[in-house]
């Protein structure tokens, strides 16, 4: 007698993980309620970086060499060459992405400096 054995029935463990329409809309589900987190994070992050104000310093400098002679409120600043506000500025606004440098003559010429005028920006 020629028996012939069943196919064997594969057991459902077994059966690929997105066989089933109802996994594969759980899977989607899933895969857009993560693209969605992130758009919405982007969008937040976003306006909270519209919404901050930048940091802004502003210094007045008198560049001389006798700081009586200078305006009592601006801050001096011993006069070391041409390039002084420069170096001064770049040491104090390391930190900053942006400087600003308006430099002016003296409140009068018995002071012999000069009047700087230095704002360092997070950005402009």
């Amino acid at each position: 007698m020629n028996e012939t054995k069943p196919t064997p029935v594969r057991p459902p463990w077994r059966t690929s993980w997105l066989a089933s329409p109802r996994r594969k809309m759980i899977l989607l589900l899933i895969l857009g309620g993560v693209v969605l987190a992130e758009a919405v994070w982007a969008v937040v992050a976003y306006w909270q970086k519209a919404g901050s104000k930048p940091e802004l310093l502003v210094y007045h400098l008198c560049v001389g060499t006798d700081q009586k002679l200078c305006p009592s409120d601006a801050t001096f600043v011993r006069n070391q060459g041409e390039d002084t506000v420069a170096r001064w500025a770049q040491r104090e606004c390391a930190g900053y992405k942006a400087r600003r440098i308006i430099v002016n003559e003296g409140p009068s010429k018995d002071c012999n400096c000069s009047l700087a005028d230095v704002t360092c920006a997070t950005e402009y």
